[in-house]
C-alpha cells in the first residue's frame, strides 16, 4: 500500500510539471488563474522555488477543492438520512449558516490533523520530548460528549457550535471561510431547485482515514417543466 501511494504522488508531481511547463509557455490571466498567479509570485519579484510551487498545488488542490466538495457531499447526504432538518431547512433558508456549521462538526472533511511538539510536554501521564509527532483526531473532538450536548444528534440549529473541523490557533485552514460560503451557496442552491432529491442506492464511502467523504452519491431529482 505504501509503495502504491509513493507511485501515485511521483505521478501526480510528474503531471504538475508538466502542467507548470505549460503554463510557464502560455500563462492565463492571473487573476483569475491560480496556477498562473503561483508562477508569477509577489509584485517585488519575490518567486517560489520549484519544489516550493509543486506542493503548493497539492495544498491548494486538498484545501480549495477536495475538503470543500466532501462538505457539500457530505451535507447532502445528511440532510436526506434527517428528513426533519431537510424539511426545517427548506422552512427556514436563513439557516443555513448554523446548518453547514453542524454539517462541519457532524461530518468533518478532515478527520485528522498533525502536529509537533515545540517542547516537552505531558498530556495525563504521557510524556512527550519536543520534536514528537502527534495526529489529532478531528472526528472524535467534534463528537465530544463534555463540549456537544447528545453529539450524535444531527441538529442544524445548534449553538454554540465549537467545532473544530478547520483546526484552532495560528494553524487554522486559511480557507475557511471560502469553504463556509461555497457551502452556503451550493447546498441553498440544490435544494431550491430539487428540494424533493433522493438516494437511488446506498452512498459508497471513500474509504480513506484523513478524508471523509464519498466516492459516489447515485441520487435522482425531480425536473419540474412548465410552458408559457
Amino acid at each position: 500500500m505504501t509503495e502504491k501511494g509513493n507511485a501515485a504522488v511521483k505521478d501526480f508531481l510528474a503531471y504538475l510539471e508538466v502542467l507548470i511547463d505549460n503554463r510557464r509557455a502560455n500563462p492565463g490571466n492571473p487573476e483569475r488563474d491560480v496556477l498562473t498567479k503561483l508562477i508569477q509570485g509577489e509584485e517585488n519579484g519575490e518567486r517560489l522555488t520549484s519544489k516550493e510551487l509543486l506542493h503548493n498545488c497539492i495544498f491548494l488542490l486538498n484545501a480549495w477543492y477536495e475538503t470543500t466538495t466532501n462538505l457539500i457531499g457530505n451535507g447532502l447526504v445528511a440532510l436526506y438520512e434527517h428528513p426533519d432538518q431537510k424539511d426545517l431547512l427548506l422552512k427556514s433558508p436563513e439557516v443555513i449558516k448554523t446548518a453547514i456549521e453542524e454539517i462541519l462538526r457532524y461530518e468533518s472533511s478532515n478527520q485528522l490533523g498533525n502536529r509537533i511538539t515545540t517542547e516537552a510536554v505531558e498530556i495525563r501521564g504521557i510524556s512527550m520530548p519536543a520534536g514528537t509527532l502527534i495526529t489529532l483526531c478531528i472526528g472524535a473532538a467534534n463528537r465530544d460528549p463534555a463540549e456537544f450536548p447528545d453529539p450524535e444528534r444531527f441538529d442544524i440549529t445548534r449553538s454554540p457550535n465549537r467545532h473544530i473541523a478547520f483546526a484552532m490557533g495560528i494553524h487554522q485552514c486559511a480557507g475557511m471561510n471560502l469553504a463556509r460560503l461555497e457551502g452556503r451557496i451550493v447546498i441553498s442552491r440544490l435544494l431550491a431547485r430539487f428540494p424533493n432529491y433522493r438516494l437511488t442506492t446506498p452512498p459508497i464511502r471513500g474509504g480513506r482515514a484523513r478524508f471523509r467523504g464519498f466516492l459516489n452519491v447515485p441520487a435522482s431529482v425531480v425536473i419540474l417543466i412548465t410552458s408559457s
